[in-house]
């Protein structure tokens, strides 16, 4: 196996930031829009922001890079980057405070399938969610229970994705705890184009917004990211 592409950086400069699809207007809001999210760039890390505007609203920052090239659909991936919250989740705190902080490796088949092969983790921090803590995991359909929670703090967290999709297998490692289970995924988009296009990304989702007072923001600090394609024919 050898090394065919190597990419890195300490922040997200000239990724694309794009509002996901986990989002919600409440009555008499305006309809979600890029106006709501934000990603900023500084020089030891980026932040990727939610809900700034503080609106009656949910709203998902999906930050991503992205590689346009065949070769992603028989390489083996394995991407990395480190991620906090940078502040103390509670539910007293009117400032701040997300529903999900999320993460994936999924590399999109236009020519052929047109499916989007990966993984992706999502980590909830609503702290008034009944599942507050818990971590899960994409499976093409819905968000699956990993069987383990993460205890919120204002550390950085390492996260690293592994990606075989010729042998339909994708590993989830965090803080150097590796998952067993194969959380190799599938799924069907539409309007994704006819190349081939592999994308590392980070997440966000502000939280769901209460009937009555301040509505936070979310923000998430993200930094040393990495991501190599070996090839496992040579």
């Amino acid at each position: 196996m050898s090394i065919t592409r190597s990419e890195s950086g300490v922040n997200f400069n000239n990724w694309i930031v794009n509002v996901g699809d986990g989002n919600y207007a409440a009555p008499g809001e305006a309809p979600v829009n890029a106006a709501d999210i934000n990603t900023i760039n500084q020089a030891a890390e980026s932040v990727l922001e939610a809900n700034i505007l503080n609106r009656r609203i949910m709203v998902h920052n999906i930050t991503f890079h992205r590689i346009t090239d065949p070769d992603a659909l028989v390489d083996t991936h394995v991407a990395v980057y480190k991620f906090k919250v940078p502040y103390v989740i509670a539910t007293g705190n009117t400032d701040f405070n997300g529903q999900t902080i999320e993460g994936g490796l999924f590399v999109w088949d236009g020519p052929t399938t047109k499916l989007d092969y990966g993984l992706a983790f999502q980590w909830i921090v609503n702290p008034f969610d009944p599942q507050y803590k818990a971590l899960r995991y994409w499976d093409g359909s819905g968000w699956q229970s990993l069987g383990a929670n993460l205890e919120p703090d204002t550390q950085y967290h390492t996260a690293e994705f592994e990606l075989d999709i010729p042998n339909s297998e994708a590993y989830f490692k965090l803080d150097g705890v590796a998952y067993s289970q194969n959380l190799f995924s599938q799924t069907t988009k539409t309007g994704f184009g006819t190349t081939v296009d592999a994308r590392f990304q980070a997440e966000t989702i502000s939280i769901y917004p209460p009937q009555t007072g301040t509505i936070p923001s979310q923000k998430v600090n993200f930094k040393d990211w990495s991501w190599e394609w070996s090839n496992n024919t040579v």
